[in-house]
């Protein structure tokens, strides 16, 4: 038993670098995101090999014990990230954010007195206890904020909700060892069972996170194809404020772009994260915050019908749907 638990962890370990060069390799998904799943998908085999090692050798040298601890101090602050650079489309790494890492890169360099601090019982219990409260807090924290974000990509938050769980089950499986004596090679069980779950998704659907949305996967739309509507829309709405018109359509704007509605749509969904009415809604709303603050003679009448509404009635809805309130107590507020 003890050997098919030793095989089953090497391969998983094995199989994690496969993720991680994937993850580096692949153009699908968002870049930054793939570059910090790599990096988590690193820090725990970083502690979890040093699990397989402590169980399954005779003893390992203070500073390879020190690496696997410090692996572990970033996998909570990277998850966090990684969470962020899913749900937030203007997430971008800071040189500030590794303030989140600097107890593990600090730590790296503490392995001289590792010993000292493992030689007393309480200080060792208080110091290993300490950064498995900090692990936790992480992963909590970013699952509850995937949870309570307006991401609206049920599908993603599910694959980033189920990595979440592992990784509270792989530090109770380490909680439990530290309080009642659970098997310390159990953390690295669960994170075979990760690993083979992240390729399991890979040989399925070609992907870890996707951002693309599952009901144009097939259209075949190339990057330089984007690019192009993408430019071409954005001088339509910003400037020349296509949005004005009450005529605009779907159809209409599709043919200026010379495209059809269904690419167009699979743009403004890839790049906006909004369906066509939502993109349109959101150019005429910014415009009426402006109109209505700018002028206050200018009647809300002539602003609706400036910015592409048919009727006033039509406007008032729109608008306290977007902001909460009425346009005339927006521009009195």
């Amino acid at each position: 038993m003890k050997n098919i638990i030793l095989i089953g962890s090497i391969i998983g370990i094995v199989n994690s670098f496969i993720l991680i060069i994937y993850a580096l390799a692949t153009k699908k998904g968002n870049k930054t995101s793939n570059i910090l799943f790599a990096l988590l998908i690193f820090m725990l085999t970083l502690r979890i090999s040093k699990s397989i090692l402590l169980t399954f050798s005779d003893g390992l040298h203070d500073l390879l014990l020190t690496i696997g601890l410090s692996g572990f101090m970033a996998i909570g602050p990277v998850y966090y990230f990684f969470v962020e650079s899913v749900i937030d489309e203007k997430f971008k790494l800071k040189g500030q954010q590794l303030i989140h890492l600097l107890p593990s890169i600090i730590f790296t360099f503490m392995w001289i007195f590792l010993d000292e601090i493992r030689s007393n019982g309480n200080i060792w219990h208080i110091f290993y206890r300490t950064i498995l409260l900090q692990y936790m807090i992480y992963v909590t924290y970013a699952i509850i904020k995937l949870n309570l974000s307006a991401y609206k990509r049920a599908d993603i938050i599910k694959q980033l909700n189920i990595i979440g769980y592992f990784l509270l089950a792989i530090w109770f499986a380490y909680l439990l060892n530290e309080v009642s004596g659970f098997p310390y090679i159990s953390g690295a069980i669960l994170y075979s069972v990760l690993i083979y779950f992240s390729l399991i998704i890979i040989l399925n659907k070609g992907y870890i996170i996707n951002f693309s949305n599952p009901k144009y996967q097939k259209t075949g739309l190339k990057p330089d194809e984007n690019n192009r509507i993408l430019t071409n829309l954005k001088q339509l709405f910003e400037k020349d404020k296509i949005y004005r018109s009450n005529t605009v359509s779907l159809v209409s704007l599709a043919k200026k772009l010379n495209t059809n509605t269904h690419i167009l749509s699979q743009v403004i969904n890839e790049n906006y994260h909004k369906t066509y009415f939502e993109l349109l809604g959101t150019y005429r709303m910014d415009e009426a915050k402006i109109l209505l603050l700018q002028n206050k003679k200018y009647k809300v009448s002539d602003i609706a019908f400036d910015i592409g509404y048919n009727s006033l009635s039509a406007f008032n809805s729109a608008f306290k749907k977007a902001t909460g309130t009425t346009p005339s107590k927006f521009r009195d507020e």
